[in-house]
């Protein structure tokens, strides 16, 4: 009876020792030698907030923090303006502490969760002074999505070194780094680091454990390699805030295959973020940072309204996302459960694996990849002084300024092409309210109408489309094509179109084309 007894006590002690709060404490300061340990010359940083991915804490006048740690164990520095972090391998700024880091699950192989052992007693992070008044860059980079090295090489050559001539500060990936393949994330990450910048990552469905049971230890391997699965970071007057916004419902037992998904946000994630956004002053810019777009046809109603609900009374807003393989720019508003008359832009970024690496090729055998709305597989640079913003869309290895493409007419076309179609115009990044005429043959101007459709070059194009699996993609309709009548009695022979088209912040895009009347 006194052994019954004895183990009893021993299990109530075992069970309140495991049971106990753990807590986390170091220092944020200013590392004037860039040795990354704090010297005796060197002054802590007030003020800044530090995160458990659930609560938020300031640090005190000597740059201290103490904070409860959380399952699964991360802590993280949201980068105050002012300042950077050191870059570590790949440039990847050291602004986490993963508890978790040396245990997390291999792809293939999804033990659980491990710590790394007892909690250190201290964790400090080392910051840099920065310049940030003048206007900087970023690049936006949707969907990469490499399912191997071959696909991967196609990344590196077809985008990441056409990246480096913009000089930008930093880039965010907008998810689906991977293509459920999680093992090529190392070799991923030695490329990007070829940009020499810092780099911030977005979780994506493809980037999900997807042997995981449901969405407790969904993207181990995620912050293995990047960290937090959401986060916040500043520049000048702009506070990014990176979302997961994935629920994925775990390994379909009955069929043994890879479960489902649906876009959403947990109520840990969602106090968290209303935790960090009492921190951000009013007049920042606020840049929300997804994978799955927040509209309703991708994300839980209920959870897209308790995120604008959060972000209702700000007056500066931008949504960043990827995932459609397809660019869209629209401004939210009642109909998207947006009720602030405030202005929110949705940017969806397009792909910089386009239509998932498919044919044709070019010269050097990068594959051409066209998104399923007709955009050119590319990225976004994104320029920001203060709090006010402004992008604009890079096709990848083309010029800058091919920003839209009159889809038809083009080429040879016979008369009774002319007498049945449209002028079609897609510009990648236009918006329904936008204007667009055209002239033929310097002629009176067209007005065209912004319609909801499919982009007729990918029609004639699509079997042309395939990857290496022999894949196709299908053709997405898109709210960026424009379209009207084409004159009447146009001549055999050749033709010249010009087009204008008038976007926000009185912005003028044009383009130019070519066509031949034949008997």
């Amino acid at each position: 009876m006194i052994r019954i007894i004895l183990n009893i006590v021993f299990l109530l002690f075992v069970y309140r020792a495991s049971t106990q709060q753990q807590w986390i404490e170091g220092k944020v300061f200013e590392d004037l030698n860039h040795n990354g340990v704090f010297d005796s010359n060197e002054s802590g940083i007030k003020g800044v907030v530090v995160s458990n991915q659930h609560d938020v804490v300031l640090t005190d006048t000597d740059g201290n923090y103490k904070i409860e740690i959380n399952d699964p164990g991360m802590v993280f520095v949201v980068k105050p303006s002012g300042y950077r972090f050191q870059g570590g391998e790949n440039n990847f700024p050291q602004f986490y502490y993963n508890h978790n880091t040396a245990g997390a699950p291999e792809y293939l192989k999804y033990p659980g969760v491990q710590p790394t052992g007892a909690l250190p007693k201290n964790v400090d992070f080392a910051m840099v002074k920065s310049d940030e008044s003048k206007t900087y860059k970023a690049l936006i980079i949707g969907d990469p999505q490499v399912a191997d090295d071959e696909r991967l090489s196609n990344y590196r050559d077809g985008s990441i070194g056409d990246m480096l001539r913009h000089n930008a500060d930093f880039y965010i990936v907008l998810g689906d780094i991977a293509d459920d393949y999680l093992d090529i994330y190392p070799r991923e990450n030695e490329i990007m680091g070829a940009l020499n910048i810092p780099g911030y990552h977005v979780p994506g469905n493809h980037d999900v454990n997807y042997l995981s049971q449901g969405q407790e230890h969904q993207m181990e391997t995620f912050k293995k390699y990047f960290g937090p699965e959401y986060y916040s970071f500043n520049y000048a007057k702009t506070h990014f805030v990176v979302l997961n916004n994935i629920n994925y419902f775990g390994w379909n037992k009955e069929e043994n295959k890879k479960g489902s998904y649906f876009g959403g946000l947990d109520e840990k994630q969602l106090t968290w973020l209303k935790n960090d956004l009492e921190q951000v002053p009013e007049d920042y810019l606020v840049v929300i940072n997804s994978h799955i777009p927040f509209e309703e046809k991708y994300t839980d109603k209920e959870d897209i309204q308790k995120l604008f609900g959060l972000l209702n009374g700000r007056q500066k807003l931008l949504s960043l996302a990827g995932h459609l393989h397809a660019i869209k720019a629209q401004w939210y508003n009642k109909d998207t459960y947006w009720e602030s008359d405030a202005p929110f832009e949705e940017l969806i970024a397009g792909a910089a694996c386009g239509s998932w690496w498919t044919a044709p090729l070019d010269e050097e055998g990068v594959p051409l990849a066209t998104c399923m709305d007709g955009s050119p597989k590319g990225y976004f640079i994104l320029e920001l002084t203060g709090n006010n913003y402004q992008y604009k869309f890079i096709p990848a290895n083309r010029p800058d300024d091919y920003q839209m493409r009159i889809s038809f007419p083009m080429g040879d076309v016979t008369r009774e092409d002319i007498d049945t179609n449209k002028l079609v115009v897609n510009w990648f990044t236009g918006k329904s309210s936008h204007e667009v005429e055209a002239t033929i043959d310097g002629g009176k101007p067209i007005i065209l109408e912004n319609v909801n459709a499919t982009d007729p070059f990918i029609e004639r194009t699509i079997d042309l489309r395939f990857n290496k699996d022999n894949w196709t993609p299908g053709i997405a309709k898109s709210n960026h094509i424009w379209e009207a009548r084409l004159p009447i009695g146009l001549s055999p022979g050749i033709h010249r179109i010009d087009v204008k088209a008038y976007g926000d912040n009185s912005k003028v895009v044009k383009a130019y084309q070519v066509f031949e009347i034949v008997e």
